[in-house]
């Protein structure tokens, strides 16, 4: 258990994920393989490239959040004012120019996918299936 970082395949990159029968491009994998694991998003987009999302957290007005109660004009409690009281707010990717070999898995049904990407200057040279 403990904190990870999730992993995107991006639609258009002709990849085959051995012994998985589904859509990769659809699954959002887990990874704890690029430290230290924060529960950032990343991607290997259609080019093969190891993409990570910049992003910045923001306060989000109370007026806004679901727990507002217009009819008292703020919360019941201090703890109804904190639900959703912050937002990521995304700023864009940045390629990660990433040179090694990362490892992303999912269980998915009774299943358990877990696969090494290996990449070079960069670049994605090879996919394969852990054991």
């Amino acid at each position: 258990m403990g904190l990870f970082d999730r992993l995107r395949i991006e639609d258009g990159l002709d990849i085959t994920l051995p012994g998985f029968e589904g859509d990769p491009t659809a699954v959002t994998w887990q990874t704890k393989s690029l430290y230290p694991p924060a529960m950032e998003n990343y991607k290997i987009t259609m080019g093969g490239q190891l993409y990570y999302e910049r992003t910045r957290t923001e306060e989000v007005p109370e007026a806004e959040r679901p727990l507002y109660d217009e009819e008292i004009g703020g919360f019941e409690s201090a703890l109804q004012r904190l639900a959703g009281s912050l937002r990521t707010v995304h700023l864009g990717w940045t390629d990660t120019e990433y040179h090694g070999t990362i490892e992303f898995h999912r269980s998915i049904d009774d299943g358990w996918y877990a696969y090494e990407a290996t990449f070079t200057d960069g670049n994605l040279e090879l996919v394969q299936r852990v054991h």
